[in-house]
C-alpha cells in the first residue's frame, strides 16, 4: 500500500504502506533440508544486516517486503514510487544454479501492486493491489496462480476477504486459511485509520466468512501480518509508541487454539525505525522483515534485511495447568505436562523452578514432576523457567493453594 499524507505517518502507520502479501495453499508441502542460496549472501546471526545489498536492497530506492518459494527457488519482493507511493513488484528465480536479474514482474506490470507472497506450495502468489489509479491507499487481495510453469491472469479475492476498505498483507497456511490486515472496522468514521488482523477460513473451494483475531487487537495498529503455514505462530507490527514506532510482535498459539499474549520480538531485531512486513523462511531458519527510516516525515530508506531466528523463537507456554488445590500435612504429586513449553525451533528444552520460595517443594525436570508436603495454608507461586538451546528464557507461574481440609 501506500502513504497518502506525510502527516500519516506520524498518526498512524496504518496509513503508512500497508500492502498485502498471501498464499492459497493446498498439498502437505515439506520444506527441503539441503543449505539454501540466498544470492550467494552469508548467512546472518543473531544481529539483521541488509539482505543482498545493491541486488535487492539498493540505496536510494525503496524496498518493501519479501516472499520466497518453499523451493528457495524463486523470490518477488516491493518497491515503492516515493513521488506517490505507487507500487511495482520485481521477480527473480534461479536457472541453471544462478539468479536472474531481479526485474519487473511481467504479468503484474500494469497496476500499481504491492508486496507479493507465495503460498506454501509455491503456486499461487497473492498481493495488494490499488482499487484505482486515483487513490493508491486503498487496496485489495488479489490472487494468480502458476499452471505448467506459466502465471495465469491475476483474480481479485471474494468479497467475503475484501470490503470497501483497505484489505492488505495476506498470508495462508497450509490449511487454506488467510490471515490479513484490514481497516475495516473504523471504515468511513471520523478519525479512525486503524488496522487490525482478520482471519478466513475455506469451507470447501470457499471462504464463507471473516473473524477479527481478537486477542491481538489493541487500540493501535495490527497489521502486517505473516502466519506459519502450520498456523503456530504469527509475526505482526503494531505502532508501539512515538519513540520507538513500528515494531514487530510475535504470538504463539497454545493447546486450546487462543492466540497467547503477543510479545515484542527481540531488541536485537526492533530498533528506532520502522520494522515492517515479516515473512520466515520455509524452514523457520530466517527472518526476513522491512526497515523503513522516516526524517521529517518523509521515507528516506527502506530496506529488507535478514536475520537468523535464534533470537526470535523463544519458548511458550502451550499446556498450562489450572491451580493445584492441596492440604497441609499431606503430601502430593503432580505430573507437568511434557508439553507445557514449546519451541518452534527447539525440540529439547532445559527446565528449573524457583524451590527457594517454598522449601517443602521438590521439582523433578526429567519427569516433569511436582511434588511436596504443605506445611502451612495459604496461597503460593512457583516460577516455571524454561530456557531453550539459544538461551531463550520464559517463566511461567504455577499457584499452589493449600488449605486446611
Amino acid at each position: 500500500m501506500i502513504i497518502k499524507l506525510k502527516r500519516q505517518i506520524r498518526t498512524t502507520m496504518n496509513k503508512a504502506i500497508l500492502l498485502s502479501t498471501a498464499s492459497i495453499l493446498f498439498s502437505d508441502c515439506t520444506p527441503s533440508t539441503r543449505s539454501r542460496d540466498y544470492f550467494g549472501q552469508a548467512h546472518p546471526d543473531t544481529i539483521p544486516v541488509i539482505f543482498a545489498p545493491d541486488i535487492i536492497s539498493k540505496k536510494g530506492r525503496l524496498e518493501h517486503g519479501i516472499s520466497f518459494t518453499p523451493s528457495g527457488m524463486e523470490v518477488a519482493f516491493g518497491i515503492l514510487n516515493k513521488d506517490d507511493y505507487s507500487g511495482k513488484i520485481f521477480y527473480s528465480e534461479k536457472v541453471n544454479e544462478k539468479w536472474t536479474e531481479p526485474l519487473l514482474f511481467e504479468p503484474l506490470k500494469n497496476g500499481s501492486v504491492y508486496l507479493p507472497y507465495f503460498s506454501p506450495d509455491g503456486q499461487f502468489m497473492l498481493y495488494a493491489q490499488s482499487k484505482s489509479t486515483i487513490d493508491y491507499f486503498n487496496t485489495d487481495i488479489w490472487t494468480l496462480k502458476k499452471i505448467n510453469g506459466v502465471w495465469s491472469s491475476p483474480t481479485v479475492l471474494s468479497d467475503t476477504i475484501n470490503s470497501k476498505s483497505r484489505e492488505a498483507n495476506a498470508s495462508m497456511t497450509y490449511d487454506g486459511t488467510i490471515y490479513f490486515s484490514s481497516n475495516r472496522n473504523c471504515y468511513e468514521k471520523d478519525n479512525c485509520h486503524t488496522a487490525d488482523l482478520f482471519y478466513s477460513k475455506r469451507e470447501g473451494n470457499l471462504y464463507q466468512k471473516t473473524d477479527i483475531v481478537s486477542e491481538l487487537s489493541s487500540s493501535n495498529d495490527e497489521e502486517s501480518v505473516f502466519i506459519s503455514p502450520e498456523e503456530d505462530y504469527l509475526i505482526f507490527c503494531r505502532h508501539t509508541d512515538n519513540k520507538t514506532g513500528v515494531d514487530l510482535y510475535i504470538s504463539y498459539r497454545d493447546i486450546n487454539n487462543n492466540w497467547i499474549k503477543p510479545q515484542r520480538v527481540d531488541s536485537t531485531i526492533n530498533s528506532k525505525d520502522w520494522e515492517r512486513r515479516p515473512f520466515v523462511s520455509i524452514d523457520n531458519k530466517f527472518l526476513f522483515f522491512t526497515r523503513l527510516q522516516i526524517v521529517n516525515n518523509e521515507i528516506v530508506e527502506s530496506d529488507i534485511f535478514w536475520v537468523g531466528t535464534s533470537k526470535l523463537f523463544k519458548p511458550f507456554v502451550f499446556h498450562p495447568i489450572p491451580d493445584i488445590v492441596t492440604q497441609i500435612g499431606k503430601k502430593f504429586e503432580i505430573p507437568l505436562p511434557k508439553d507445557y513449553f514449546k519451541d518452534i525451533d527447539d525440540k529439547k528444552l532445559r527446565y528449573s523452578i524457583n524451590v527457594n520460595q517454598l522449601e517443602w517443594v521438590n521439582f523433578d525436570p526429567e519427569k516433569m514432576k511436582l511434588s511436596g508436603l504443605p506445611i502451612k495454608e495459604g496461597e503460593f507461586e512457583l516460577i516455571l523457567t524454561a530456557t531453550d538451546n539459544s538461551s531463550n528464557r520464559t517463566d511461567s507461574k504455577i499457584r499452589i493453594n493449600v488449605k486446611t481440609k
